[in-house]
């Protein structure tokens, strides 16, 4: 028979093993146990606000946002990753104790409906902040209330009004200039047309640039509007192809609730080697690549964004850690959209002195610039009292392999064929918006 001594000095050893085996050793240091975005930020690591890993306890502090939902288009994930940012900087002590509470709404492309929800967050909810918008119209619905109300909203745009008005700064750069940089890759490439598909009620502004691309290079450019939702994809690739012709170049500018079915009919009809494809930011993510594999070193997408990928660096990684500890969303895009907003604006919180209020917040989100974040290709700002917003300028080509999203072409500058371009690098340079000092 063992002895007293004997078993008691087993069952220790046991329970140092199983210790050590879940992490609740100390200095274990296993991430299973560690609070998602905690611990000391440095060059290497991300964390979500202070990244205390203790929970906010105080008077919730309200920041609203409004997403549009329509039938061929869900914006509402860049909202709900803002919130998930948001959260996880609840878990690691809020702003200074206090955690935030995002409230986010739906619209359905209606500007009455639209101008209420605004109204409501400000008025109603008390929002202190405005983060993680996105619409086809909200923007030029809206920003000329915000203004009147001191507020800088921190979203993701998609008609003109998101890039030129004084109340609106984004984390993109939106279809107009996302379709810049396709076209730019296709000309690259050597296409000898460009044609541009975009749903209808942007494709007057998102198409433009594309087109102006085109007609420096001396080549055809055409636009093609697309009424939502895609009924007949096959006629509607039938009819890009006839625009482009041989050896042309078609950009797609849809987000993955529609740009499937139109590639499946390409697919269908032979078209995928035919033509040179391009695309805007949003087909830009995993899901996408490991459904289209025959489309695999054919595409040129232009992406506002960093490769989803860990080895990208510390924001990426963390955004990936946020996506599953907080949602079910895949990495993309939009996931990349709402992580920065709810960054950007939590920068903005943690930089007021005394009472977080809708005048100190805004204050503070004028201030931003030289944000640094491997998202994107030059540091983020603001700007005080700047006129219009394009902080986002730069970016790079992907294509598929393999089931992943794959660097094409590095970072690279939007064609200045816009004065509102050029005229921002003039701003970046003056002011100092993102020199990184």
């Amino acid at each position: 028979m063992r002895s007293t001594k004997t078993i008691i000095g087993v069952l220790a050893a046991s329970c140092v093993l199983a210790l050590m085996v879940t992490g609740w050793a100390t200095g274990a240091g296993d991430k299973t146990t560690a609070t998602v975005g905690s611990g000391k930020a440095s060059a290497t690591k991300s964390v979500c606000g202070l990244g205390t890993g203790k929970k906010a306890t105080g008077r919730p502090i309200k920041i609203g946002g409004i997403g549009m939902l329509i039938p061929g288009v869900d914006f509402t994930t860049i909202g709900k990753v803002a919130k998930a940012y948001f959260d996880c900087v609840n878990d690691n002590g809020g702003i200074h104790g206090r955690p935030v509470q995002y409230i986010l709404y739906n619209e359905q492309l209606n500007p009455a409906q639209q101008a209420a929800l605004a109204r409501k967050l400000v008025e109603s909810d008390k929002v202190v902040g405005v983060v993680g918008n996105t619409s086809f119209t909200e923007c030029g619905t809206n920003w000329k209330y915000y203004k009147a109300k001191g507020f800088v909203v921190i979203g993701a745009g998609v008609q003109a009004e998101c890039f030129g008005t004084p109340s609106i700064v984004e984390v993109n750069m939106g279809p107009r200039y996302s379709n810049i940089g396709a076209a730019q890759a296709l000309v690259r490439a050597g296409a000898k047309s460009i044609v541009v598909a975009s749903p209808s009620t942007i494709a007057a502004y998102a198409d433009g640039g594309a087109i102006k691309v085109a007609q420096a290079a001396g080549i055809p450019g055409k636009s093609v509007p697309v009424t939502l939702p895609v009924t007949d994809a096959n006629t509607i690739v039938q009819q890009l192809y006839q625009a482009a012709g041989p050896g042309g170049g078609i950009i797609l500018d849809f987000t993955p609730d529609t740009a499937p079915a139109l590639m499946k009919a390409a697919e269908a009809q032979g078209l995928i080697d035919k033509v040179k494809w391009g695309s805007s930011t949003p087909i830009a993510n995993t899901f996408m690549a490991g459904q289209f594999g025959k489309w695999d070193g054919k595409l040129y997408i232009n992406s506002e964004f960093g490769l989803l990928d860990p080895s990208q660096g510390p924001d990426t990684r963390l955004m990936l850690d946020v996506l599953k500890k907080y949602t079910k969303i895949d990495p993309q895009a939009f996931a990349q959209m709402g992580f920065m907003a709810g960054k950007f604006s939590t920068i903005a919180l943690l930089n007021v002195k005394g009472p977080v209020t809708a005048k100190s917040y805004n204050a503070s989100v004028r201030k931003l610039k030289n944000i640094k974040t491997d998202m994107i290709c030059k540091p983020w700002y603001v700007g005080n009292a700047l006129p219009y917003h394009i902080p986002n300028n730069w970016d790079i080509t992907v294509d598929y392999k393999g089931g992943k999203v794959v660097l094409k072409e590095k970072c690279f500058a939007i064609a200045p064929v816009d004065k509102e371009v050029a005229q921002t690098r003039v701003w970046e340079k003056k002011f100092k918006l993102n020199t990184g000092k």
